[in-house]
This record gives C-alpha cells, structure tokens and sequence, in this order.
C-alpha cells in the first residue's frame, strides 16, 4: 500500500476527501504486487485552480502536456519522478457514481503501470519521423501524434490490467463515457476535413478516447466495432474505415513494455492513416 500525501486546493468537504481516498487505496492494495511507495493526490475544488496549477507544473517541467479542458477530472502524471493523481471535484460532480469511481481506479492503474518519468517522455519514431518529411508536417506534428499515441497506448494497457482484476463494470461505464462524441469532437472535424495534418490529429485524439473501450471490449471477448461506428458517426466513411483499423491495430500492438507498445502503435498510426491519406492527394 503505497503512502499517499493529501493535498487539496478550495474548499473540499472532509467526506469527499475521505471517500476518494478509500477508492483509491482499495484499488491499489487490489492491483498488488506492484512496486508504489508513494503517490501524491490532489484535490482540486474546481477546473479554474485545476488549470492553474497544471500550467505552472508544465512550465517548470518543460514536458508536454494536454490542455485541461472541461471533459478533464482526473488525471496522471509522473513528471517529478512520482506518482501523482489530479481531480477535479467540479467536473466529477457531474458523473455518475459508477463512472466516477472507474476514473479513479482508472488514475490509479495508471500510478501502478506508469509511475515513473520515462513514461511520459518518448523519442519520435523513425516512421513518424519519414511521414513528418514526406509529407512535410513538421516536428509540432510529430511531437503530438507521439503524445496523442503514448496516451492511448498507456489508457489500453490500463484497463486490460484493471479488467484482468475484476474491475469490469465500472471500467465499461468509464470508457463509455471516454469515448461519448462531445460538440468539440464534432466541431474539430469539420474544421479538419480536408487537411491532412488536421484529420490525422483528430483521429488519434479520438483514438486516444477509444483506447479503454477497445481494451475493455476485448477483455469481454465482444468486439468494439458497433460501439465505435456509433460514436464517431460523424466521420465519413473512409475516415472511420481507417479508424476501425487503428483500433484492430492498437489492440495488437500493446503485447510488451510501453516503450515497445507506443513505438509500434505509432508505425501502424503511420502505416494505416498516414499513407492511404498521402495516396488520395
């Protein structure tokens, strides 16, 4: 059982904070053996002191980081060395139970799988690395593919570890919500359609959304194609074609340790979206 250091930002009833701590502890004790010492939780009042405090970590770290938006209440990280856990008590209000507590063992599969720095620090691959030269992307490009990837990759591998230790209902209820197409998703892709560096963004982030469902799917052994088509809808046909093989694809790549996993989901993201796009232009 690691040792956890409690911080909270706003007012935060002792309750709330009692309960989150007891999810997460349970979980970790359940994910044992693992090799967590300590994990550093923080408490969020709500998404304005959340984003503040984000932006000065980024800052002072130099590593990347995604934009919290309001779909954001919880997240991972490892850029100090530790395990650290975010939530925002505003934004998982609004969920349900269910949902929430799957978000927190969600957080806390991700302090046991990937709790240490080299985690969130991968190098370009030599394939995005021909397609940012092919196709003339640049290295802004690169850069977040790799991240967009990297996170999906780290969500699968999280959740078939959280379904393999009986955490089924509440990592389905989780990824669904994950998953669930938003206005800015739609709005993304109208503003994208018809550029390639724009579409392929969009489908990894989307990918990215996708990863839990794909991996909770195939723990069920029922596969997650319906459910796709059903949230990315939206897509046209030959764009969500493509999809539907990045998610056969990522399925088959996480086989190893996450370095060997996100270097090959980055060749087939490359191979399967990347080239087919290049070859219609």
């Amino acid at each position: 059982m690691p040792h956890i250091v409690l911080q909270s930002f706003g007012n935060i009833p002792m309750h709330v904070t009692a309960n989150i701590k007891t999810v997460v502890e349970e979980c970790h004790l359940k994910l044992e053996p693992h090799t967590v010492k300590l994990l550093d939780l923080l408490l969020f009042e709500n998404q304005t002191r959340m984003n503040s405090y984000y932006a000065s970590e980024k800052k002072a770290s130099g590593v990347a980081s995604e934009m919290l938006s309001e779909r954001f209440f919880a997240v991972h990280d490892a850029w100090r060395g530790i395990s650290r856990i975010g939530i925002c008590l505003e934004n998982m209000a609004q969920l349900s139970k269910l949902v929430q507590i799957g978000a927190l063992r969600h957080e806390a599969g991700h302090s046991v799988l990937h709790g240490s720095v080299e985690h969130y620090v991968f190098s370009v691959t030599q394939p995005l690395l021909e397609a940012e030269r092919k196709f003339r992307l640049g290295r802004d490009f690169s850069l977040s593919i790799l991240y967009l990837i990297s996170m999906a990759v780290k969500d699968f591998e999280v959740t078939k570890l959280l379904a393999e230790k009986g955490y089924v209902e509440d990592q389905l209820a989780y990824s669904s919500h994950v998953l669930a197409a938003s206005e800015d998703d739609l709005t993304s892709w109208k503003m994208a359609e018809g550029n390639l560096a724009a579409e392929a963004l969009c489908a990894a982030s989307r990918l990215k959304d996708a990863a839990s469902t794909i991996a909770i799917s195939q723990f069920l052994q029922r596969p997650p194609v319906e459910k796709l088509k059903e949230e990315l809808s939206y897509l046209p046909d030959t764009i969500l074609e493509r999809f539907l093989r990045l998610a056969e694809a990522l399925s088959k790549c996480v086989t190893g340790e996450t370095l060997h996993n996100v270097n090959a989901a980055v060749r087939s993201f490359v191979e399967v979206f990347l080239e087919p796009s290049h070859a219609t232009l």
